[in-house]
């Protein structure tokens, strides 16, 4: 077996706690470390993985078996916690959004190249069957030339879902912003991937239903790269939970994705396993629609892992992992001055 990476995590909360449990399914991975200031929530961690608690992320990055950190800390501490991590030696693994601020993707990055260490973001909604087909579809030209593509994350959140850990969600100094940021960076992500990037944004935002600082519902009128068009809607104060959707039409057909799985399909030709490239395969390995939430979390963890040690650059580095966010805050600059804002 390859060489175990020793791995720490910051961060004990919900998404802590996923990351830890594929991590333990991951060959040649070992969780030697938590960092959470909440000793009944960072030891029940550590004891759940046999790893050792600190109080202090300083203090876990001097352990001395430690490789990897992984961090699952709410998105304000992720500029300052890499630049840490990296100015220690260690590789980093950030949950997204990488920063909330240009700034923040700069210190963070440009640490890592001093440190010669790798920076890889989780985008795990990537890492599906279904999402990387569609993705060779349209670069095959399956659908003819893209003319439009949309994004919906329709979603409910509780005034107690914000109110949790020390109510850092719905701020803009540790959330970074509210139902985009936060809930539909993912999907942002996934739709800009697909669709190559996007130029320019118009936007609308406002809190409508939650005691937050930041947006709760938001939509954005888009222009991709290609000169498609598109829109973007996000919100937290829907009553339900509806599947997250993403719609690509082009001249010649569509796509729809629910949830990661694809729902439509309208093309010249049948969409099979076969337009795959020979590494998409890596990237998808046991993957069916309706897994759990974390299955995919695995996936990605796995593959960052595997090109950690033979030396190479992991999947969503820094100049890929920063687009999602640019567009975000291009939605609230928008917003905020009610002008069309361009994305360099």
């Amino acid at each position: 077996m390859s060489k175990s990476l020793g791995i720490g995590i910051a961060g004990a909360g919900f998404i802590g706690k996923v990351q830890a449990n594929a991590l333990r399914e991951i060959d040649g991975a070992e969780v030697v470390a938590i960092a959470d200031p909440r000793e009944d929530a960072g030891q029940a961690l550590a004891t759940a993985t046999g790893a050792r608690w600190y109080p202090s992320y300083t203090e876990m990055l001097e352990h001395p078996e430690l490789d990897v950190v992984v961090l699952t800390t709410p998105s304000g501490l992720h500029a300052e916690q890499a630049v840490l991590a990296a100015q220690a030696g260690k590789h980093i693994i950030t949950e997204k959004p990488m920063s909330t601020t240009p700034h923040g993707i700069q210190l963070m990055t440009e640490a890592a190249e001093r440190a010669n260490v790798e920076l890889a973001v989780i985008f795990q909604n990537r890492f599906s069957r279904d999402v990387i087909k569609v993705k060779r579809g349209i670069e095959a030209g399956m659908l003819g030339r893209p003319v439009m593509g949309s994004a919906a994350v329709h979603w409910h959140r509780t005034a107690e879902y914000y109110e949790a850990n020390d109510g850092w969600r719905g701020t803009w100094t540790l959330d970074g912003g509210g139902a985009l940021m936060n809930q539909s960076v993912h999907t942002i992500d996934l739709l800009q991937w697909l669709m190559g990037g996007v130029s320019a944004v118009s936007a609308n935002a406002a809190t409508l239903i939650h005691e937050i600082e930041t947006e709760d519902t938001a939509t954005a009128s888009v222009v991709f790269r290609s000169g498609a068009l598109g829109t973007i809607a996000g919100t937290t104060s829907a009553s339900t939970d509806a599947p997250v959707r993403v719609e690509i039409v082009g001249t010649g057909g569509r796509a729809m994705l629910e949830r990661g799985v694809l729902v439509a399909w309208e093309g010249d030709s049948p969409l099979t396993d076969d337009i795959l490239l020979p590494f998409d395969h890596d990237y998808i390995q046991g993957w069916e629609p309706g897994e759990p939430f974390g299955a995919a979390h695995k996936r990605q963890l796995a593959v960052i892992l595997d090109a950690l040690r033979s030396g190479d650059t992991p999947p969503v580095p820094p100049r890929e992992a920063r687009k999602a966010v640019d567009i975000v805050l291009a939605v609230y600059e928008s917003a905020q001055t009610g002008k069309h804002v361009a994305i360099d």
